[in-house]
């Protein structure tokens, strides 16, 4: 049985010694909806990117995170998917273990990693790859969930990155960004103001400048 190689995971760039925190606790529940989503930054075309590093645990269903777009703009999104054990990823996720869903400010499913998805999935094709997708001045939604390969007894690690420019973003484009708004959401500690309560979740979510 021969194996797919591992999908790319985001490289994150080295930090400014004093990061803006956007965000400390939050409730990271099964049944996450859309109006509350959380917000994870503002895509400016060129110079910022979006990354957010999340799972979705066992009986946990979705997540939702919200981010802005500045201006009309081409945007690409890269992602990465293991399967976690006892809150560690290990393994390379099965292809489809984890549904991405781009949402436009009004609701609407733009984009869709399920290839059942029909117009929405070519949608996705071309924001993963050197294509990019055209996206216009607004808020946007990305909804993650299990998808058809899931299994429910196991919690997948997932991570994405979004960036942005005026031309389309490829694999050879230069990195240009000189912000990202980073989050990193893990389960809480024992002492948190979330301790406690079913599906709490530690964010940190932080706003740097991008150092060389």
């Amino acid at each position: 049985m021969s194996l797919s190689p591992p999908r790319p995971r985001p490289i994150l760039p080295a930090m400014a010694t004093n990061p803006v925190v956007l965000a400390r606790y939050t409730q990271d529940l099964g049944n996450d909806i859309r109006g509350l989503a959380r917000y994870v930054g503002n895509l400016e075309e060129g110079r910022s990117k979006v990354s957010v590093n999340s799972s979705l645990s066992v009986g946990d269903r979705e997540d939702f995170f919200r981010f802005r777009v500045t201006t009309d703009q081409l945007v690409r999104l890269r992602t990465g998917e293991l399967v976690g054990k006892n809150g560690a990823g290990k393994d390379l996720a099965p292809e489809n273990a984890v549904r991405y869903q781009l949402l436009s400010p009004s609701g609407r499913t733009i984009a869709d990693s399920d290839p059942n998805a029909g117009p929405a999935y070519d949608a996705w094709t071309k924001i993963t790859s050197d294509d990019n997708l055209r996206l216009t001045k607004g808020s946007y939604t990305l909804r993650t969930s299990r998808g058809r390969a899931a299994v429910n007894a196991e919690e997948y690690v997932y991570s994405l990155t979004l960036r942005s420019g005026p031309s389309a973003i490829t694999d050879d484009t230069q990195e240009s960004a000189s912000r990202e708004f980073l989050t990193t959401e893990r389960p809480a500690p024992p002492n948190s103001v979330s301790a406690g309560q079913t599906g709490s979740a530690a964010v940190l979510g932080l706003f740097v400048n991008v150092t060389a």
